[in-house]
């Protein structure tokens, strides 16, 4: 019977990513504009169309753009499928390798900010949603919510101004010093690493904390709850045996999904980072069409592995 649920989820979510590689197709076609425009720019565009526009043809055969769109659609199937990604417009180097090398930067913050914030904000979500009106959560959750309205672009700018401007504690981009190895190195990225990880934490806790909080005060009124107090257990016995077991599952499942949000705030935040910037300007500013289904798979199976887990 497992087996078969995961089956069953699994085709759907093979599903789900088919769509979005076909939608994510259908829409750049129907985009207003030519494709070569970005390719080539505007302006030699202008220039070319008005000297050489067998040149403008040229480029277009070479990506392909002269072809039938079901042919342009099965030769973008193959190679999504390849994870052939194409070369960037700009770069000319090839997007999958481009994405990787900065995307090393990014994951660098991303994934010490998901398992930091997760701990915290469940931790003191469990605690506050189980003893509900306490001196934690009457302390708490005030903060908590207010922390959670801000967004993470305002909170980004005003830490940068207060801590980096103005007080000179953390560097104000970049990720390195330069000119150094070893362990001084790895110190040196932990202390550009400090100011944007802070930021992210604190406002993930804040996320994380609401959503643990609201779940576990729904679940300590079920009656399995009121049963195992009956049998004498402890309450970090009932926490830990029923309560964090049942609350798991949708927290988990809510972590998982907010990854491509938090990686979207990596990127606000991360602006002055020098790779950052350049992956933003180089890469995802050209309406590539295969560049856009990376970005659009990895949300789908963020969404569709959300989904399994949440159903099992």
């Amino acid at each position: 019977m497992c087996f078969a649920s995961l089956g069953k989820r699994l085709v759907e979510a093979v599903f789900i990513i088919f769509c979005i590689i076909t939608i994510n197709f259908i829409l750049i076609r129907f985009m207003p504009g030519d494709p070569v425009v970005h390719i080539i720019g505007e302006d030699e565009y202008l220039r070319l169309e008005a000297e050489a526009p067998e040149v403008i043809e040229e480029v277009r055969r070479e990506y392909g753009l002269d072809k039938p769109l079901p042919v342009q659609y099965i030769t973008y199937l193959n190679k999504t499928l390849h994870l052939d990604f194409g070369n960037s417009y700009r770069t000319k180097l090839p997007v999958l390798e481009t994405v990787l090398f900065r995307m090393r930067w990014t994951l660098l913050l991303t994934i010490p900010a998901i398992v930091l914030s997760s701990v915290l904000g469940g931790g003191l979500g469990l605690r506050a949603g189980w003893k509900k009106g306490g001196l934690l959560d009457t302390i708490a959750s005030p903060i908590m919510l207010f922390l959670n309205t801000i967004p993470t672009n305002c909170m980004a700018i005003l830490f940068l101004m207060v801590f980096a401007f103005q007080m000179g504690l953390f560097p104000i981009s970049g990720i390195t010093s330069g000119g150094l190895s070893g362990l001084e190195k790895a110190v040196d990225i932990l202390w550009h690493m400090a100011l944007p990880l802070m930021i992210l934490v604190i406002l993930r806790t804040a996320s994380y904390y609401m959503l643990m909080k609201s779940t576990v005060q729904t679940i300590r009124d079920e009656e399995y709850i009121t049963v195992a107090r009956g049998k004498g257990f402890s309450q970090g016995q009932v926490l830990r045996r029923h309560v964090l077991k049942n609350a798991l599952c949708p927290y988990l499942t809510s972590v998982c999904m907010q990854f491509g949000h938090i990686l979207g705030g990596v990127l606000l935040e991360g602006d002055g980072h020098p790779h950052l910037r350049r992956g933003q300007h180089q890469g995802f500013s050209n309406p590539a069409d295969l560049l856009f289904v990376y970005r659009d798979l990895c949300g789908g199976l963020q969404s569709a592995g959300g989904r399994a887990e949440y159903a099992h």
